[in-house]
């Protein structure tokens, strides 16, 4: 068998063109650089709980109903804009409440932008599902107010849960 040395030099030229290529390739893809700004301001929508102001993201409400009774719980959860732009706010039960302990549960969303103490219905949530306010405008300065109707099953005991998550 003859050994083609020009053609073995062709394929060998070749081999170490395509090494030098792959390997200019990879340094040019190994510096890549992502510049990322980050402000840090204070909380802008923040809960107040029977009148006082809730430090950090999380509220816990606990309220204690009789069996088969409608309860309301009225103006005791509000939130606040404290910001001076006006917030696109989600609302949703993300944890709902258990459908075997509860008639009904539900939540009462409301605003007041006229700054006349007149509460406007924004939407109810209905906290046995998964349910969702979308894109509800919160203003500068202004409140969302949570009202809750609760009506445990007349055979119910014990205690449940349900959680609602605000993303603005």
């Amino acid at each position: 068998m003859k050994i083609n040395i020009r053609k073995s030099l062709k394929l060998l030229t070749l081999l170490i063109t395509s090494l030098l290529i792959a390997t200019a390739s990879a340094y040019t893809y190994t510096y890549l650089f992502m510049g990322v700004g980050i402000t840090v301001t204070s909380q802008q929508i923040v809960w107040i709980k029977d009148g006082s102001t809730v430090s950090g993201g999380t509220v816990n409400m606990t309220f204690t109903v009789q069996q088969g009774v409608y309860t309301w719980f009225n103006e005791t959860l509000y939130l606040k804009n404290t910001g001076t732009d006006t917030k696109n706010v989600n609302i949703t039960v993300t944890n709902p409440a258990s459908t075997s302990v509860f008639d009904i549960c539900k939540v009462y969303v409301y605003d007041n932008f006229t700054g006349s103490g007149t509460w406007t219905l924004v939407g109810t949530l209905d906290a046995l599902t998964s349910d969702s306010l979308l894109n509800k405008s919160l203003n500068a300065d202004g409140y969302f107010r949570f009202d809750f109707e609760i009506k445990a099953k007349s055979t119910a005991s014990g205690s449940d849960n349900f959680e609602i998550t605000v993303v603005y």
